[in-house]
């Protein structure tokens, strides 16, 4: 017989890496992955690998080569 565990089940899931935020070098706006840009058509939860590579900062057209990510 089997035993169900009800509850917590963290332990037998892969743990998600927390969202990051990603700053631009140049004007400081910052691309929170867990908030996204929905006004954008980035949805919340976009990762930074996953937005696309022609995407530009809203706020002075940095590429995205221009962002570094930052603790915070």
């Amino acid at each position: 017989m089997e035993e169900t565990v009800v509850g917590d089940q963290s332990s037998a899931e892969p743990a998600q890496a927390e969202f990051k935020v990603w700053q631009c070098i140049l004007c400081g706006f910052m691309y929170d992955e867990a908030q996204g840009m929905p006004d954008e058509g980035i949805s919340p939860g976009t990762r930074w690998e996953d937005v696309p590579d022609d995407w530009v900062c809203p706020e002075c057209s940095a590429t995205k080569a221009d962002f570094e990510m930052i603790e915070v």
